[in-house]
């Protein structure tokens, strides 16, 4: 299905393998990396990390943001998991997300990139690293993703409010 343009606004209907590689591995990059760096330091604390790298995404960020999003389940795509898994088990609920989803989606994926940082600044080669992998990411969201993106009801989302949504 070809992108739409509207108010000189292309909306993204699938993503590209290329897309979802550079998005994967950069994600799950910086989050090994970010892990390895705590571990090196305390264990503990690693484990601590995965237990909440765990429960942040299957409590919060799926729930709260994924189970939003259309991609996976009316365009069959997502850049992070294979969309059949994210709308058999986070069904999509629409697009409006509530106040304490967006804040709460907030604070999980801040401390998923924050936190290492705490370990890794004893560490510079590793926190190089995972910026490298890390901070492309962070970077290409506002720049590219969000201002083409379908998920209108998104906190990130830089559609113009004059261009339609298919949600």
């Amino acid at each position: 299905m070809p992108n739409r343009k509207n108010t000189g606004v292309s909306l993204i209907d699938r993503f590209s393998l290329k897309e979802r590689m550079i998005m994967q591995v950069g994600w799950y990059g910086f989050m090994t990396i970010g892990t390895f760096g705590i571990y090196r330091q305390s264990p503990v604390w690693a484990v601590i990390y995965v237990i909440y790298s765990l429960l942040a995404f299957a409590q919060v960020i799926l729930p709260g943001l994924c189970a939003h999003c259309p991609y996976p389940s009316m365009h069959a795509t997502c850049l992070f998991l294979p969309p059949s898994l994210l709308s058999r088990f986070y069904p999509y609920k629409g697009p409006r997300m509530r106040t304490m989803e967006k804040i709460s989606v907030g604070t999980a994926m801040a401390g998923l990139v924050l936190m290492p940082n705490i370990w890794l600044v004893r560490d510079p080669p590793l926190l190089a690293l995972f910026w490298l992998f890390g901070l492309p990411i962070l970077a290409v969201f506002p720049v590219h993703y969000c201002r083409r993106c379908r998920h209108s009801g998104c906190p990130m989302n830089k559609v113009p409010a004059s261009n339609p949504s298919d949600v």
